[in-house]
């Protein structure tokens, strides 16, 4: 029998189920199984971005299970149907990879290809470097690799991207953005996408209107505090970072705000086959953060611009990105 919270969601070819997240949580997920036998079916899992749900991966779900994948697109933690919990610290990287490789052991496997985009493509980026062996192959959508966000706002100040991630220090109110964004029952939300889209066509209201229901099921102040931990631990690495560069910063910050203990953090490389897709007109992440990628990696890294793309890129490109998926999962398929 099905779970009644999920008779809302929205239709498709996909079905529902639940898993054990990390410290407790309930994680939502919706799953496309392709034909013939499961046991010999690449697992892929989908990790969508703020303030998306696991319907932002409707127009590859059913590409990727046609292919023989089969796909799992989880509600992360905070957002629609998996559990919200209340606590900033609940939103930890640490808590969020561990979701996912929880979420791999419920489907019975040791392994997964990761696909993330946006918040997702930075729980991607982490996961790939703290659970390295569980990752057969690495896809991101217009999210930064963490060692060239943590440089554009620590070792070598990028004060142009600085400017384009205002909305991440707004955010950092409490309930403020909360209740802006709940406005009109949660109307911004759509705003979200219409506004900031190179082609605002992919979201009519019939699409912005999901959107909206899933902000609405829980509040957004779970997906706000992705951005507010985030914050948090970024400062720390930003001051470790601005210290090793400039000693005598490092100086006048320690008689100001106290000594740091803190050190940079040292990235390690990435070994599984690495593709990053990334929407040329994206207004919040400028495109020099792909530049200069090749030493993050052990392994195979491929780069492929979407010129006409904005940062919904799987929504907004979803041909052009579901053959560069296909494309390149088929060109490192022996490593499955």
């Amino acid at each position: 029998m099905s779970d009644p919270s999920t008779e809302s969601e929205p239709p498709g070819a996909w079905t529902h189920g639940f898993a054990d997240g990390a410290a407790g949580i309930r994680l939502h997920y919706a799953e496309v199984r392709p034909e013939g036998e499961l046991d010999a079916a690449p697992l892929v899992i989908l990790l969508h971005g703020f303030p998306e749900f696991w319907w932002s991966w409707r127009l590859q779900m059913p590409a990727l299970a046609a292919a023989g994948y089969w796909v799992i697109a989880p509600d992360l933690r905070g957002y629609n149907l998996s559990d919200a919990p209340k606590q900033i610290d609940d939103y930890r990287m640490d808590l969020l990879t561990a979701d996912i490789q929880q979420l791999i052991s419920h489907c019975g496997r040791e392994r997964a290809i990761i696909v993330g985009h946006d918040w997702g493509g930075a729980v991607a980026w982490q996961f790939a470097m703290e659970y390295a062996s569980s990752v057969e192959r690495l896809i991101v959508m217009n999210a930064p690799h963490p060692e060239r966000m943590a440089d554009a706002f620590g070792g070598a100040p990028n004060f142009r991207q600085i400017g384009r991630s205002w909305y991440m220090f707004v955010f950092q109110i409490p309930m403020l953005p909360e209740r802006w964004l709940a406005t009109n029952n949660y109307e911004r939300v759509g705003w979200v996408f219409r506004d900031t889209a190179a082609h605002p066509e992919a979201f009519p209201a019939e699409v912005m209107q999901e959107y909206r229901r899933a902000a609405a099921r829980n509040g957004l102040s779970g997906p706000l505090n992705f951005y507010r931990s985030a914050v948090r631990a970024g400062v720390k690495e930003s001051r470790a970072r601005l210290g090793s560069q400039f000693p005598g910063l490092a100086q006048v910050l320690d008689g100001v705000f106290g000594p740091s203990a803190a050190a940079a953090s040292e990235f390690p490389k990435i070994g599984a086959p690495t593709l990053l897709i990334w929407g040329e007109r994206d207004t919040a992440l400028g495109k020099e953060l792909t530049e200069d990628m090749d030493g993050l990696f052990a392994g195979p890294f491929e780069l492929m611009y979407l010129p006409d793309c904005g940062h919904w890129v799987q929504q907004e490109g979803a041909e052009d990105v579901n053959r560069l998926m296909l494309e390149f999962l088929e060109r490192y398929r022996s490593s499955d």
